[in-house]
């Protein structure tokens, strides 16, 4: 049986492709689902429409992601970190702690790509993940606390 993908479906296909599957398949999980629908005349010509509505928001969103990834250029946060008197560090910046300073600045939604927290003072870029495979580097400057 021939489908519409809703969504994209893992090991299947992307939202908005045409698939050819088995009918029990089809109707007993992806149909009943509202993951797809048949791929009848009056769908496909109804699919043209909706694809073209939806690549537009996704070139729109891809755009936005790209402009606030510009913006990250020009961004440095500050974490101060407590330090011994021999310059040992007794702190840490985790993913979350800069998630949580993106978010005071406004930038919401996105993955901070931290391995480990930074146990080091000095600079360094993090990568964030703003989606749609879009990723940005914020510099990250983790400082001796007076």
């Amino acid at each position: 049986m021939k489908i519409i993908l809703l969504d994209n479906i893992k090991e299947l296909g992307g939202k908005y492709e045409v698939k050819e599957v088995k009918n029990g398949y089809a109707k007993n999980f992806l149909i009943s689902r509202n993951l797809a629908k048949a791929a009848t005349e009056a769908n496909l010509k109804i699919l043209a429409k909706e694809k073209a509505t939806w690549e537009l928001q996704e070139k729109k969103l891809i755009e936005q992601f790209q402009k606030i990834a510009d913006q990250f250029k020009d961004i440095a946060l500050d974490f101060p970190l407590k330090t011994g008197e021999d310059g040992q560090v007794f702190g840490s910046v985790s993913a979350l702690e800069i998630k949580k300073a993106l978010e005071n600045l406004g930038h919401k939604n996105f993955e901070v790509l931290l391995e480990k927290p930074i146990k080091e003072l000095g600079e360094r870029l993090v990568e964030i993940d703003l989606g749609k495979k879009i990723k940005a580097s914020i510099k990250i400057r983790a400082h001796s606390q007076p």
